[in-house]
């Protein structure tokens, strides 16, 4: 899930959401905006650095068996870029590739950090990258049609995927399922459930019933990561702190990345981004 709105989950209801593993908040409620400015749960804004010269993102569309309509995608490409190495990069739900590269300024926070590697972004839609009971399928997408496209398109192989929200969600079933095709991976506030019914109650479109939940369920593939790099982060009034704690622990060796004051919104993941693009830089140079 992407949180547009800056404090989209703050204050008095964040600790309630967080206990239950509920789903945040698309509102901004007054109460709890104040509450936020007051405590400081959110933490401070997440500003993003410029578009250095030489940047280029390039955009496109592309069509696949496995999504009912065109799939747009956004390839960044930082200064200095050679080579085939990449990240690809997941949007929460409902959110796009243009989100990755101009809402986060993914590729502006590799370039700034004098990073080369690509990011390759493409959009999330809503059905939590798996295959659903209506024949959708963005994990197929992902794998048959975008990757192709890259190697094809642009020369390039990611090594990493990253996400935030469902699509951290996405990355690290992506990662569990081919770990040698993404041997490092990145996300922020991973929108995961413990249980089916936790998520049934919380977002209850988001897999088809018991069965689909277990078949696609991250904690149980979490020791496919043993040999895997696993930066995770998620901010302490996040309604997923919760659960991304868990997964953690769930790990066969312990994550990078922090568990600090933020919310489910932008200016968290953005704050984040520079540690997020750092590991992931050392993991593909490595």
């Amino acid at each position: 899930m992407r949180m547009t709105r800056r404090r989209a989950v703050t204050g008095l209801g964040a600790a309630a959401l967080a206990a239950g593993g509920a789903a945040a908040s698309a509102r901004r409620l007054p109460l709890h905006t104040w509450y936020d400015e007051l405590t400081g749960v959110c933490g401070p804004s997440g500003p993003s650095p410029p578009r250095l010269p030489g940047t280029r993102v390039v955009s496109g569309t592309l069509r696949s068996a496995s999504v009912p309509e065109p799939v747009d995608y956004a390839v960044g490409l930082p200064p200095g870029h050679a080579g085939s190495a990449a990240a690809v990069c997941l949007p929460g739900r409902g959110s796009d590739a243009d989100w990755v590269m101009n809402g986060l300024h993914a590729v502006d926070f590799v370039a700034a950090a004098g990073l080369r590697f690509a990011v390759a972004a493409v959009d999330g839609g809503q059905s939590y990258w798996h295959r659903r009971a209506d024949g959708e399928d963005r994990m197929r997408m992902l794998i048959s049609d975008f990757l192709p496209l890259l190697r094809s398109a642009f020369g390039l192989e990611p090594r990493a995927i990253m996400g935030w929200s469902m699509g951290g969600y996405g990355a690290l079933l992506a990662a569990e399922r081919h770990p040698r095709r993404f041997p490092t991976v990145a996300v922020s506030s991973a929108a995961v459930w413990q249980t089916h019914a936790q998520q049934a109650s919380a977002v209850p479109d988001a897999f088809d019933g018991a069965a689909d939940f277990a078949r696609n369920d991250v904690f149980a593939g979490a020791g496919r990561l043993a040999r895997s790099a696993v930066w995770l982060s998620c901010g302490t009034a996040d309604p997923f702190l919760v659960n991304d704690r868990a997964f953690a622990a769930r790990l066969p060796h312990r994550p990078a990345g922090r568990f600090v004051a933020g919310c489910h919104d932008d200016d968290f993941w953005r704050r984040m981004l520079p540690a997020q693009a750092q590991f992931v830089g050392q993991a593909l140079a490595a």
